[in-house]
């Protein structure tokens, strides 16, 4: 008897173990609050159900703070070329739970939408790659493969990514992984993005980024204590006239290459007069009306100034409301195009507007990487997009924040960042923000599009059918 329950067991647990449910997956996934600093539990979590659809794992770091791994269709000691598919682990705080229609991280099924921190950003895309690729390992040979698929999951993206891809970068680690291509986050399907064209759906590909650097400014000035006596020396008029300066410096406008295309395509797509002026940003006899047509839109804008946004002000020390504070702190989330000499140009100009009175500290920067050439691996992308989108207008673009893809680009990694389903506004919005949500539908097209994607690296098996 015991030995038929036993197996019973084993033959339940098989049967369990093949008939892995995605969404179930997710929301199991999204109850793990693995915020930046606490992601283990959760990265071990998805790492059994890697185990458990019978891929490869190789763990490349083992702490609460940077649990970084990888799960291969097949061992990294066959050293072939990898097809890398990137995610993170960690998630950004949830402010109050009373602010979202569904628990955090509840991972609530409700309305054919998932909800919780990480369904979109970026739990969601790796339960999706994790899915394509076993619809991959399902239908082909992988004796037969000439490149390796992988799945790198990491930790640390939301704090600048040094507990997780700044460890993968090594050259160790990345002799293990030989990547020949990382398709990670960023871009994605979007309407209304065409003034004259609404219900045009196009889909960015992101093959740069912007670089970020985080300033901290501090002004120490020894002042009259007592707020009485009135003074224009003290540390918060100092830096709030230094602030003044910053937020009314008009933004210096950059064309890349990389920007010339996005541009092209878009002015394509709008026709008319502002499409052939946007379409030619670059030409000298446009110059005249260059910034007036940028300014007229906060996405044409983005992609070609640097942007400087004030996050905090605050005292270090605390007084009374009758006492003057020696000490005032701003900090600046500062983002650059991607070319060398951004950071010296942000560099001059902070201490050409700054008081010499006014400390200022570099806290933390992304690498800086130029643009990823638009290759056989674009073309790939657009393939898989325009097979599951038909009517889909595929466009490369300069993603204005920055994400893990900048450390695979800063050592010469092709790297395209996408998030492979269309976005309502409601969407985008939630990310980092309340009411994070994915739809099934986003979901269901996202692995179709990694599955797309992934076939033309491998062979697929003839139906028998």
């Amino acid at each position: 008897m015991k030995k038929l329950l036993f197996i019973v067991f084993i033959l339940s647990y098989f049967v369990s173990f093949s008939q892995i449910e995605p969404i179930t997956v997710l929301s199991n996934y999204i109850k793990y609050k693995s915020i930046s600093g606490n992601e283990k539990p959760a990265a071990q979590y998805i790492e059994g159900v890697c185990k458990q659809m019978g891929f490869y794992i190789t763990v490349f770091s083992n702490s609460d703070s940077s649990y970084n791994f990888c799960a291969s269709l097949l061992p990294l000691q066959k050293k072939l070329p990898s097809v890398i598919l990137l995610n993170h682990i960690d998630v950004v705080p949830a402010d109050d739970s009373a602010n979202w229609q569904k628990p955090p991280f509840s991972g609530i099924i409700s309305n054919d939408t998932i909800y919780g921190r990480g369904a979109i950003d970026m739990k969601g895309l790796a339960v999706m790659q994790l899915m394509a690729l076993q619809k991959i390992k399902e239908r082909i040979n992988t004796d037969s493969l000439k490149n390796n698929i992988l799945i790198l999951f990491l930790s640390g993206e939301e704090t600048g990514g040094k507990n997780g891809a700044g460890k993968i970068i090594v050259p160790q680690i990345l002799n293990q992984l030989n990547p020949l291509i990382v398709i990670g986050e960023g871009g994605g399907g979007l309407t209304n993005i065409i003034p004259n064209k609404p219900n045009e759906l196009c889909f960015f590909v992101s093959n740069a980024e912007k670089k970020s650097i985080w300033l901290k400014f501090e002004a120490q000035v020894k002042s009259v204590g007592h707020s009485s006596v009135k003074s224009n020396k003290t540390a918060h008029k100092i830096l709030l006239k230094a602030i003044n300066k910053i937020e009314s410096t008009e933004e210096r406008i950059y064309i890349d290459k990389s920007t010339k295309i996005t541009f092209k395509q878009l002015g394509n797509i709008m026709g008319g007069f502002k499409g052939f002026v946007v379409k030619h940003i670059n030409w000298w006899i446009f110059k005249p009306l260059r910034r007036k047509v940028i300014n007229s839109s906060d996405g044409l804008k983005v992609l070609v100034t640097n942007s400087y946004q004030l996050t905090q002000i605050l005292n270090p020390e605390k007084g009374s409301v009758n006492q003057v504070a020696q000490t005032a702190v701003a900090y600046y989330d500062c983002r650059l195009l991607p070319n060398k000499s951004e950071k010296p140009i942000l560099l001059k100009l902070m201490f050409r507007i700054l008081d010499p009175r006014i400390k200022l500290t570099i806290l933390d920067e992304s690498p800086t990487a130029e643009p990823t050439k638009l290759n056989v691996h674009f073309t790939n992308i657009k393939k898989a997009i325009i097979t599951i989108f038909p009517k889909a207008n595929v466009i490369p673009i300069l993603f204005p924040a920055t994400t893990d893809n900048s450390y695979f680009r800063s050592v010469d990694v092709p790297a395209f960042g996408l998030l492979p389903f269309q976005l309502s506004n409601e969407m985008i919005e939630s990310v980092h923000a309340t009411n994070e949500k994915l739809p099934l539908k986003a979901f269901n097209d996202g692995v179709n599009i990694y599955l797309e994607f992934l076939k033309n690296y491998c062979t697929i098996k003839k139906s028998t059918n």
